[in-house]
């Protein structure tokens, strides 16, 4: 059986979250309040993004000007890359981020081309940021992230997925290996709910796992 790797970017990837990085720095007006709406399940993870991003209202070169001080990725991220490259394994990106940021990202480290990015399509405008979010293959998958799991597991692959907040918990749950940012939110829903899964610092330590879980039987 073949295997695939869904990786979260904002906060697993990078140490750092840009959407709040972005938010902070050009939202106009209170946006913390649908974070709370979300987590309480009162609005979904799209709903809680257009809400959100409605409120920054600037360019996409701006953005990328200011992101790009700030990224830098985890240890051992180039690790993975490598690990997926060499073993024809293919490696997501799934986020809920700035599509323009996360490729961005890939193109200052030579990665594109080698990671795929899975994401809404973001569209900065004067009436701020729009989506357009990947269309759901299946009707209940709680959001995209989790639908690309449903989806990968439904063509017989194996899925690791890596993340750190809440919205990662149910592609986490319904995957076949995951791993969490050590002291996330991810972390804690994980262990309060008796879900098997890995707390990690390092993407080394996802590579060794892989590695094990992956070599024959003797």
């Amino acid at each position: 059986m073949s295997l695939v790797v869904l990786c979260d970017f904002d906060g697993t990837v990078l140490d750092i979250d840009t959407c709040v990085f972005i938010l902070e720095k050009f939202a106009e007006g209170e946006w913390r309040i649908f974070d709370e709406q979300l987590e309480k399940g009162e609005i979904t993870l799209e709903e809680c993004l257009r809400k959100q991003f409605s409120t920054v209202r600037v360019s996409k070169k701006l953005i990328l000007r200011e992101v790009e001080r700030v990224m830098s990725a985890r240890p051992n991220f180039a690790n993975l890359v490598e690990y997926c490259r060499a073993n024809r394994r293919p490696l997501f990106l799934v986020s809920a981020g700035l599509d323009f940021v996360i490729k961005r990202f890939l193109e200052l480290n030579s990665w594109r081309g080698l990671v795929d990015v899975y994401a809404p399509k973001a569209r900065c405008t004067v009436n701020g940021i729009k989506f357009t979010f990947p269309k759901l293959f299946y009707a209940m998958s709680v959001s995209f992230k989790d639908d690309l799991v449903r989806y990968n597991k439904k063509q017989g692959k194996r899925v690791v997925y890596i993340g750190d907040g809440l919205a990662d918990y149910h592609a986490a749950r319904n995957a076949d290996f995951s791993f969490a940012i050590k002291g996330s939110k991810l972390a804690e829903l994980l262990r309060r709910e008796g879900i098997p899964y890995k707390e990690i610092s390092d993407f080394q330590e996802v590579v060794e796992t892989i590695k094990v879980s992956t070599s024959p039987r003797k």
